[in-house]
């Protein structure tokens, strides 16, 4: 509408011009040169004719408004975000706060009669696993010889198996292992 021009003319604003039998303005309640600001949730926060000119809080009002606007950093109290579950985040207090992960080897806490395993996908803290329980059960037998040999014979290797510690995977280890189940 040409009749806007002076409204808009240099500038990026927007004005909604109602077409006549006008029933936005009846809807609204509204009169020539009103003035509505609404909220984030679409609310009317302020309405008032300017045709005497702009309030003179109008500035505050608008940086009040956005002020509320809801942030991506605000949250509800116990929502956890676990994204990166080695910095899994938890709201206190409408923000997110990081929980600090104490994992025994960072730590520094020394696994006792095994290796720490680097952690699994998602997972954050390595697993100390017994040496020689190839298969990760929890027990040492028959079945981690079985897989210790294909390993050794296959020129894999795994710290799991390297039962003398020594870098390399080979007939000492499975006799290692033998006596831990003999023994």
């Amino acid at each position: 509408m040409s009749a806007l021009d002076n409204w808009v003319d240099g500038n990026d604003a927007s004005v909604c011009a109602d077409t006549p039998s006008y029933p936005i303005w009846s809807e609204w309640d509204a009169s020539q040169r009103d003035l509505y600001i609404l909220d984030h949730e679409g609310s009317v926060a302020f309405h008032e004719n300017v045709t005497g000119g702009l309030p003179f809080n109008l500035e505050s009002l608008v940086i009040n408004l956005i002020n509320q606007i809801p942030g991506d950093s605000e949250c509800e109290d116990g929502e956890v975000n676990n994204e990166n579950p080695c910095n899994p985040m938890e709201c206190f207090g409408g923000e997110w706060i990081e929980i600090i992960i104490d994992c025994e080897e960072q730590m520094g806490v020394p696994c006792e009669g095994g290796v720490y395993i680097p952690p699994a996908e998602g997972e954050c803290c390595s697993t100390c696993i017994l040496l020689g329980d190839i298969s990760g059960d929890g027990i040492i037998n028959v079945l981690d010889v079985v897989a210790m040999v294909n390993l050794v014979l296959s020129g894999n290797y795994d710290a799991v198996a390297d039962l003398n510690s020594d870098g390399t995977l080979n007939v000492l280890d499975v006799v290692l292992l033998v006596g831990i189940i003999l023994g």
